[in-house]
């Protein structure tokens, strides 16, 4: 019997790289929330892993009232960091910044 999937990677891959969502503030001039899929580093392709980018976004909107915050979307942390001029402009609006790293959040 055929089962279907709503994932891209077999049940060894899914065990070797299991998902372990990360969350975690930064202070930049208020407090920036960053979420991740994984806590470390795996040499694989992120493109597999969009069922668990999935359930990220559903938790980050879960928590969150998207209408009132900004979202900023990032596929890594230095790209977030990289990114610091505009994160501080934001700030400017008084608002709560949520960032979704997509892939690990390594420090």
């Amino acid at each position: 019997m055929f089962v279907d999937k709503n994932y891209y990677l077999c049940d060894e891959c899914i065990k070797k790289y299991p998902a372990k969502y990360t969350y975690v503030t930064v202070p930049f001039d208020s407090l920036v929330h960053v979420f991740s899929v994984f806590d470390t580093y795996y040499d694989v392709n992120p493109i597999a892993f969009l069922l668990e980018r999935k359930v990220l976004m559903e938790l980050v909107m879960s928590k969150f009232n998207l209408n009132k915050e900004i979202f900023l979307y990032y596929d890594s942390f230095d790209e977030m960091l990289k990114d610091e001029e505009n994160i501080n402009m934001i700030f400017a609006f008084n608002r709560k910044i949520i960032v979704v790293v997509t892939y690990y959040l390594k420090f």
